[in-house]
């Protein structure tokens, strides 16, 4: 491991023909020593991440809660994988990184700052501390920290660039500085939140912005091991959860489904829609075909990435909920399939309550991307850890 991971030296993959930014979430690793199954996890993780992934992902990102206990034979553990890496990759801050009371190991193995910021092509990202005050119980974001923030997003604006917010938690569970970072979110349009801390899968839309946090990989309290992708393509998010060794892969990345959008219709533009999808596989693929009621096209791959696209006839739907699904086959003959739901018209279905906390938006179960509806809030049902 080296002594450090210096700021600079985190520079995100460029951006290939396509225009999507991506990037992989590793939930909370919660890493403790050698050997653990969530060290053979994070293992595996890195490994498909190079032979799959690699090359078409802008950069990997760390949540928080690397080190169980904050310490820094952990932290060796940790780094011991990650400089196996080929794509860039940043960490923030989470409470058992601060179990010592110190922010030194965390910032002698994983990031050179407690908060910093960069830009994907017309994305600004800012990493943010949760922890100015090094406690685990502190969740506190200081004036110095959010006068940073504000600057940030009077800069990004200014710069028309949209706007990314890397959290450990949900901006509700933080005791100081909460509203203060509510206000943020609204008045400088950020689109994302993403999080861990939750253990869980879950994801919340405020009808403003969207909070995504993938499940732990060291504490799971639902389903398998595995780690999300999210994408951003021109405006339109996606968020998946795969399992090590789920390939090929395959995310409907534009249009959004009507769940994580903000407002709640997704209304077609003329006679077609314009589908876009990433495949990843370990094999060439075959062809990859996009569905929409009873029409069927043949996707064409955008040259130089694993992006495929095509207009759809959408035969003038009705109002409502409709599905969208793109397949996609290997030489080998294997398979992956991701289905979307967008709304035409104003459906009802796709009417959302808002609550006024940010947890409580919560878009319920989706087993398809990896959801499992099972969080109540994070932490709120979970284990004892």
């Amino acid at each position: 491991m080296s002594a450090t991971t210096l700021l600079h030296s985190f520079t995100p993959a460029p951006m290939d023909p396509s225009g999507i930014v991506s990037w992989v979430h590793i939930g909370d690793l919660h890493m403790t020593s050698s050997g653990e199954q969530n060290d053979l996890d994070l293992q595996a993780i890195v490994r498909q991440i190079n032979s799959v992934f690699a090359g078409s992902i802008n950069f990997v990102y760390l949540p928080g809660d690397v080190a169980e206990h904050g310490n820094r034979e952990a932290y060796t553990v940790v780094r011991q994988a990650l400089d196996e890496l080929t794509v860039p990759w940043c960490a923030i801050i989470g409470d058992h990184d601060v179990h010592e009371k110190s922010h030194a190991n965390f910032v002698e193995a994983m990031a050179a700052e407690k908060y910093y910021a960069f830009t994907v092509a017309n994305i600004r990202f800012l990493a943010l501390n949760a922890f100015d005050v090094p406690h685990p119980a502190s969740f506190v974001m200081e004036d110095e920290q959010l006068k940073w923030l504000e600057k940030e997003m009077e800069q990004a604006t200014l710069l028309d660039q949209q706007k990314v917010i890397l959290l450990h938690c949900y901006p509700s569970d933080l005791k100081s500085g909460a509203e203060r970072l509510q206000l943020v979110l609204k008045d400088y349009d950020v689109m994302l939140v993403e999080m861990g801390h939750t253990h869980y899968n879950e994801i919340a839309n405020d009808g403003h912005t969207l909070y995504a946090a993938t499940r732990s990989t060291g504490q799971i309290e639902e389903g398998p091991v595995g780690f999300s992708i999210t994408c951003i393509d021109q405006g339109a998010i996606s968020w998946k959860f795969f399992e090590p060794g789920q390939t090929p892969a395959l995310m409907v990345t534009s249009p959004s489904d009507f769940r994580l959008n903000a407002s709640s219709a997704n209304p077609l533009a003329g006679d077609s829609l314009r589908i876009r999808a990433k495949v990843w596989s370990s094999s060439n693929i075959s062809s990859v075909q996009a569905h929409f009621g009873d029409s069927m096209i043949e996707m064409n791959q955008v040259l130089g990435t694993r992006v495929w696209e095509a207009n759809l006839p959408t035969n003038h739907p009705a109002a409502g909920l409709h599905d969208v699904s793109v397949t996609a086959v290997d030489e080998n003959g294997a398979t992956a399939t991701d289905l979307i739901r967008i709304a035409v018209g104003q459906s009802d279905e796709a009417v959302r309550k808002i609550q006024k906390r940010d947890q409580d938006n919560q878009i319920g179960a989706w087993p398809e991307h990896g959801l499992l509806g099972t969080q109540l809030g994070p932490n709120k049902n979970g284990r004892k850890w």
